[in-house]
């Protein structure tokens, strides 16, 4: 979670690049890497010359940031010095001097770096430069830092997906969370997303396996499910290493500038040598070793992705492999053509041939690859169903990726059960999936429009979701049943967070300083998010109640110093018009104390003005609410002394001890006000266990196969009556039996009457969750009983039968 004033920040980087002319979403955010990167650039420099390798920069010290900042209202030392020496960066260490370094997997991708700012753009450029140093002034420090260096780019990743057309790369990151807890992956497992954008599902793998095995008491998890506080704390060294070696990250996608985004986003999460490459996953890998080798098969244990929707692919240039993409044929002018070049078929294809056997997938897709009835379509899903083992199906609701399309998606989970060279063709033998569980996402923690606007703390499926699914692999069938009409939510609690920093001098000391200030070691806070009651233990961790407690006191404290402050200017006029013998004249004592109090009022504002520089300057709570108390503070305590002077003598004037300091008492009032500074977030618990009925069940499980009832079936002994037994199960001898006489005939066609219609087989593979949802009878608004309502609609049949006689006899000319 990033303050307010660090968004604040890149929103300025980016709508400086913008009005400069850079309006391509895609393009700004590219440029902006750039920088970052050569930034960067000078710190990884240092590390590798303390390992005594010799500078990058050798010759070329203009290209170092210290030096662009000096240049840094010149785009043409950065186009036409800079840019040029990082094309051939790669020239300039050797691969062991890049060890242990984001340089380790640079390979040539500045290649093409080129600094697209117009050269008369110089302040655009000056502004940009010190807007970064302003943001990662802490870059390759502590933990805390490279946290922030890794929201940060994100947060800049979220403005491109809401400035334009580029939008549809960045999939929704709560989305991303859910989908990589679904799969629950181990240190050192491998992960592949073959159309990886910005990465955002291998550093959310990263971030989950962090968060896993963190000390519960230091995580903390925001509504939406962002892990904070991360510390893998819990982790073997090995199991620590595994999680931040890149090779067990592994990303491919087709747009050199996307790729070359998300290797900076996943080297800013503290991934080692990501392996986030340019290449066409779907392509020849015919003198593309590179390629070949990350998409070698069966040798991932997961696959998370969300690839491109509704596309097409150049058959020409599609891999050959006859075992990765089936042909259109067996034999004949078609035995070498691909069965589709729809992309998001080949997509899934693609994640089999990777996953090693019992790797598991979790993958975006649109809904018409789980209902399509071409033959790509249907013969996918049989594969899918037959060969391997389909989890489940999450339907998401049809918003989640507004503005940018409103295609309807699901989330699909299979499990890899057949080896690519174990591959049989398809002749109604038992398929491997028996059941298929599904869930139908209604609310997702946004709203549904094209705003898709947070709603933290409010109802969310995909925490009852997960539980379930998780409930569902672990006990099938009745643990599935056991949750059906209960809703599984976390618990939600405010807070308020600041990030401490540290500052140079007291002057310019944060309101958290005097927390930390006097600590021996103050490391462990710089850069760190905290909790207000963390760094003040005194208050409350409720905001609100904070607010409450700091506002009674604060406020108790200026009334009394307001009243002290102005008492010895009021009394002397008071004095006058009360002592003996002196007529009172109410106005004319009212102008003398104004008058008396004029310079003190005056010094007074100054005084309170001068120590708000403890609060945040910007969208901070705490500033405000001062100004606040010190105006009604003022008010309330100068009328007290007008009403004195203005009704004295009647009204006595008391004995006030007098402000020795005023700067230094309005200091002290004011830090304790400052303290409230911070952004307000709303966490939830890391358990997921309050529960809410449900009117009607959100997921339900479905066969794949179902037998019909056959009850004149005998078996040839002439023992066996009916294909289902007493309990209702059907005969091993009778599906043997149909196994034996075929299900399909020779054109592959089911055969009628002997599955249920109802069971997913029968509809040619549909998976598609609303094709199984359950009838609710509950909803029905209605004070017949359903026996009844049955009959009607029998009735009402009957009619509408009846009526298409009549018309048929009509056209016929039979009446």
């Amino acid at each position: 979670m990033l303050a307010p004033q660090i968004k604040k920040k890149v929103d300025e980087l980016w709508n400086r690049f913008w009005s400069a002319g850079l309006t391509n979403p895609l393009v700004a955010v590219e440029q902006i890497t750039y920088l970052l990167f050569l930034k960067r650039l000078e710190d990884i420099d240092l590390k590798r010359q303390q390992r005594e390798f010799p500078s990058i920069y050798a010759g070329n010290e203009s290209c170092k940031w210290s030096y662009i900042r000096q240049e840094k209202t010149n785009p043409s030392h950065l186009i036409e010095v800079v840019f040029p020496w990082l094309r051939e960066l790669d020239k300039h260490f050797s691969s062991d001097s890049a060890e242990g370094t984001e340089l380790a997997s640079l390979n040539n991708r500045m290649a093409d770096a080129y600094f697209q700012l117009d050269p008369n753009k110089g302040k655009v450029l000056s502004d940009a430069i010190d807007t970064i140093d302003q943001l990662f002034a802490r870059a390759g420090g502590s933990s805390a830092a490279q946290d922030i260096m890794g929201d940060t780019f994100e947060y800049l990743l979220s403005e491109m997906a809401t400035a334009g057309k580029n939008g549809q790369f960045r999939t929704p990151r709560h989305l991303i969370r859910f989908m990589v807890e679904l799969l629950d992956p181990e240190p050192g497992q491998r992960i592949i997303d073959p159309a990886a954008g910005t990465g955002g599902f291998l550093f959310s793998a990263q971030q989950y396996l962090m968060r896993k095995y963190s000390a519960p008491d230091n995580l903390v998890l925001e509504w939406d499910g962002a892990p904070h506080r991360t510390d893998a704390a819990g982790a073997s060294r090995t199991q620590y290493e595994a999680i931040h070696h890149g090779g067990n990250f592994v990303g491919l996608d087709n747009d050199r500038t996307m790729a070359r985004i998300g290797w900076m986003n996943l080297v800013l999460h503290d991934v080692t040598d990501p392996h986030l490459l340019q290449g066409d996953s779907l392509s020849k890998r015919d003198g593309k070793p590179e390629l070949a080798e990350l998409l070698t098969p069966e040798s991932y244990d997961f696959v998370l992705a969300n690839p491109p929707f509704t596309g097409t692919v150049d058959s020409n240039d599609l891999e050959r492999d006859s075992k990765l993409f089936p042909r259109a044929a067996d034999k004949g002018k078609k035995k070498d053509d691909a069965l589709t070049n729809k992309s998001e078929l080949l997509f899934l294809w693609l994640m089999l041939d990777l996953l090693q056997i019992g790797g598991r997938c979790a993958v975006i897709i649109p809904e018409g690859v789980l209902f399509g009835n071409t033959d790509a379509h249907v013969r996918l899903r049989r594969e899918l169903l037959t060969e391997h083992v389909v989890e489940g199906v999450i339907s998401l609701p049809g918003g989640v990726f507004q503005p940018y399309t409103g295609v309807k998606t699901s989330i699909l989970l299979f499990r890899k059960e057949t080896r690519r060279d174990e591959k049989q063709s398809f002749t109604g033998q038992n398929p491997r999936t028996e059941y298929v569980w599904f869930y139908e996402v209604e609310e997702d923690g946004f709203s549904r429009d094209a705003k898709r606007n947070p709603r933290p703390g409010q109802r969310n499926d995909l925490w009852d979701a997960l539980v379930k699914f998780k409930v569902w692999l672990a006990e099938g069938r009745s643990g599935a049943e056991r949750f059906a009409k209960t809703l599984l939510q976390p618990s939600f609690r405010p807070e308020r967070w600041r990030q401490a920093l540290l500052c140079d001098t007291g002057d310019k000391l944060t309101p958290a300083g005097q927390a930390f200030s006097s600590l021996a070691d103050t490391s462990m806070w710089d850069g760190q998010v905290w909790n207000l009651h963390e760094l003040f233990p005194e208050l409350p961790a409720d905001p609100r109640a904070a607010e409450t407690q700091v506002r009674e006191a604060a406020s108790k404290a200026l009334d009394d110093l307001v009243v002290r402050y102005f008492a010895a200017p009021t009394r002397s006029v008071w004095q006058k018009w009360s002592s003996p013998g002196t007529a009172m004249n109410a106005e004319m004592a009212l102008a003398e104390w104004q008058k008396a109090i004029k310079v003190p009022q005056q010094d007074f504002n100054r005084a309170a003005r001068e120590v708000e520089r403890f609060f945040e300057a910007e969208d901070g709570p705490a500033l405000p609410l001062w100004k606040e108390l010190v105006r009604e503070a003022r008010n309330i305590g100068l009328s007290r002394h007008e009403r004195a002077i203005t009704e004295a003598p009647k009204v006595q004037f008391g004995e006030h001890e007098p402000v020795a300091d005023l700067a230094a008492a309005l200091e002290t009032i004011a830090r304790e006000v400052a303290k409230l500074d911070g952004f307000d977030v709303t966490l939830r618990s890391l358990a997921i266990d309050q529960t809410t009925p449900l009117s009607a069940a959100r997921h339900w499980v479905v066969p794949v196969r179902e037998w019909a009832r056959n009850e004149e079936w005998q078996s040839e002994d002439g023992t066996l009556q009916g294909s289902h037994d007493a309990n209702g199960h059907v005969r091993s001898q009778y599906v043997e039996a149909m196994l034996a006489a075929k299900l399909y005939d020779e054109k592959g066609a089911l055969k009628d009457g002997l599955l249920d219609p109802d069971c997913i087989e029968a509809r040619e593979w549909n998976l598609s969750a609303g094709q199984y949802k359950p009838f609710d009878f509950t909803q029905l608004k209605s004070d017949k009983s359903v026996s009844e309502l049955i009959g009607e609609l029998r009735n009402t049949e009957q009619q509408i039968i009846s009526g298409l006689d009549k018309l048929l006899a009509m056209v016929e000319g039979r009446e």
